[in-house]
Order: structure tokens, then sequence, then C-alpha cells
């Protein structure tokens, strides 16, 4: 009996060997066959998808499968298992075939996952192995722009065996890695105030003249990016990390990777760079040019914004003042002081005498009782009486 069963263990060592063995052989060729196979999915054509797909599931039943494993245990310890323990032994062997699903994807069983592709959004399919720089494949909007239609695709993505990540079977795990860009288009009035702008946040940009006079601005900004430099925009910006420990196989073999939205990097990075070129052209400049010059601030601001925006896959749509300069109370007296001082003083008689000449126009030569003292004025002011009556003393 003991040497039955020490055959039976002997025989399911060499099965358990020799399909790990096989499953190791052609593991490379199946996870590039599958990988390869999936950015046929993204091309415009139906010949493409089906051989597509047929690639895909080819490439992932390329070697022994788990069930045949246990299949082959099962018949080896047939005798002892039907004579005292097949219910117990049975379910046990069973279990295995039941794992659920993971998000990741790392499972035992080969289910099919799916993304649909928006058509604000661009995306990538890069194979895991081999030559991914020439296997990459990308979906974009451009050509369906072209002709009047919509760019929507459901991508599925692949998966292999991953050899030696498990006891009895292997794990299933992506062949390759679908990365999403959306090109939602990003505005926003950075304004002070909160019954203006995009945020009832202060977001206005505090400066320094080149005195030292705070200067306080407003800027209303407009970008996108475009399909051809999201490859660009994704290269600077990347995506977002899958929560949890990288060291995890979910995390590890994470399918579908977001990339950074325009909006999070212009939040941030966009804006930082913005300020910087709004304040340098503020504090490069004295108070008073500061107020003259702001047309030609905001072409130096807009030019390289513009370039620094390009360089990383971002098209500047827009760009100029959302509001007026504002500066402290006490400056901004000054300002109003002496625009009085400079701009009205000089001409002040003149307003005098016009508003004088217009009371006259429309006077009806009656002088109420109480200006009868009117005999006191000066001769040059009874001079614009013209031919009135000059009241008597």
């Amino acid at each position: 009996m003991n040497n039955k069963i020490g055959f039976r263990v002997m025989l399911t060592g060499v099965a358990v060997a020799v399909v790990g063995t096989l499953n190791a052989l052609v593991n490379p060729v199946a996870t590039l066959i599958a990988g390869q196979s999936a950015a046929g999915q993204f091309a415009n054509s139906n010949a493409d998808y089906v051989s597509s797909t047929l690639g895909m599931r080819f490439g992932g039943m390329l070697g022994v499968p788990g069930f045949v494993l246990l299949a082959v245990i099962l018949a080896i310890w047939w005798g002892p298992i039907r004579a005292r323990f097949f219910p117990l032994a049975l379910l046990a062997l069973l279990v295995p075939l039941g794992a659920n699903p993971a998000q990741a994807y790392y499972d035992k069983s080969d289910f099919a996952e799916a993304y649909f592709i928006l058509p604000n959004e661009s995306a990538f399919y890069i194979p895991d192995a081999g030559a991914n720089k020439d296997g990459q494949a990308k979906f974009g909007s451009m050509e369906y722009l072209e002709a009047n239609k919509v760019a929507a695709k459901r991508f599925t993505i692949p998966h292999v065996k991953f050899s030696g990540s498990g006891t009895w079977a292997d794990f299933y795990v992506p062949a390759g890695r679908l990365i999403v860009v959306d090109r939602t288009p990003y505005n926003r009035e950075w304004t002070a105030t909160s019954n203006r702008g995009t945020s009832a946040r202060n977001e206005s940009f505090p400066c320094q003249s080149q005195e030292g006079l705070n200067v306080t601005v407003e800027v209303a900004i407009a970008t996108s990016v475009s399909e051809e430099n999201a490859a660009r925009f994704l290269y600077w910006f990347g995506v977002r990390p899958p929560a949890g420990n990288r060291a995890d196989p979910a995390v590890i073999f994470t399918s579908v990777y977001a990339g950074r939205n325009l909006a999070e990097i212009m939040d941030t990075v966009g804006r930082g760079k913005v300020q910087s070129l709004v304040c340098h052209e503020i504090g490069a400049r004295t108070f008073d040019h500061v107020n003259s010059e702001i047309n030609g601030m905001m072409d130096a601001v807009q030019k390289n914004a513009e370039a620094f925006l390009r360089d990383r896959g971002i098209t500047l749509d827009y760009i100029g003042w959302a509001g007026t300069f504002t500066f402290d109370k006490d400056v901004q007296q000054a300002v109003n002081d002496r625009y009085t001082a400079e701009k009205i003083a000089p001409v002040l008689p003149v307003l005098q005498a016009k508003a004088a000449l217009i009371a006259l126009e429309k006077w009806d030569g009656k002088l109420p009782s109480n200006l009868s003292g009117l005999w006191l004025l000066p001769p040059d002011m009874w001079a614009l009486l013209g031919s009135w009556v000059k009241p008597s003393k």
C-alpha cells in the first residue's frame, strides 16, 4: 500500500514538473503574441479586430491550463479519493477554479476585461514585453474628426499566464497596459472676488513693482491638449499611480492607467508659471510704467507662457487680464489725488466757467428773494450776465 502511495506521489511530482516546464517554455511566446495582437483593436478595420481578438485568445491559451493538471492529478489519486475522501477532495480540487476576477488583473481564471474610450480621450496601448516601442498603438480622434465622425471604442485587455506565479496553476496577468489621457479643454478666471471668476476663493496674483509697491492682478486663461501632443503631455506629467503597495500584485498588474488631466496640471504647474511670468513683468517696471504698459506686459506673458506650455504638450488658447489692477488703499488714494491734481486742476477754471454759462442759459431772469445780495458780485461775473437786468441794492 505504501509503495502505491509513494508511486502516486512521484507521478504527481512529475506531472507538476512537466506542466510547469511546458508553461515556462511557452509563456514568453504567449505573452508576445497576446501583447502584440491587442494593438490591432485600435485600427479602423473589422479584419484587424477579428485577427487581433483571435491572436489574443490564442496567446492566452498557449500552455497547459491548470484544470488539465488538476485532471491528471485527480486521475493519479482516483483510487484513494473514490474509496475514502471523494466529496472532500473534490471540493478541495474545485475551489481554485472558483476564484473571482481581480481588478488589477491577477487571477487564476481568465475573465474578459474591457475599457471604453470616450471621444475626449486619447488611449495608448503598450505591450508588457518584447519590442514594445514598435508594438505600441494609439487610439485618437483626429481621423474621425476629419470625417465628421465620433471617436469612441471598446478595448479589451489581453491576459496571459505569468510563469511561476502559482503553486498548482499560474495566474493570468495583463499582456500589456492601456494608458488613457483626458483631453478635456481647460479655462479659468483667476480673480480676487467671490462674485467673479471660476472659484469663490481669492485666486488673484499678488506682485510688487520695482519700488516694492503691492500690485494685485487677475488673469483669464484657456488651454487644451491636441491629439498629436497627447504623448508629449503624458511624457511630462505621467499617470496617477494606482493606490496601494507597489509590491502587491493587485498594484503591479494594474491594467488601465489614467493620465493626469489638464485641469490638475494647469491648477498647479500652469498657474505657478503664469504667476511667475506676471510678477516678473511687474517687478521689472516702476509703478508708473506698470499702469501705462499693461498691454506690453501681457504680450510678454503670453509669449513666454505659450512657449513653456507648448514644450510640455499643452496649447495656450488665450490669456489676458481678467480685471483692473489693485493697489494698497493709501496708494490707490494717492493715485486718485495725483490724477486730480495733474489732469483736472489745470482745466478747473474752464470747467467752472462752462458750468456757469450752462446755468445762465437755463436761467429765466427771476431771482429768488434770498439772492438780493447779487449786486455784491464782482464785475467779471456781471459780464457773464450779458443783457439780463442787474438787481437794485
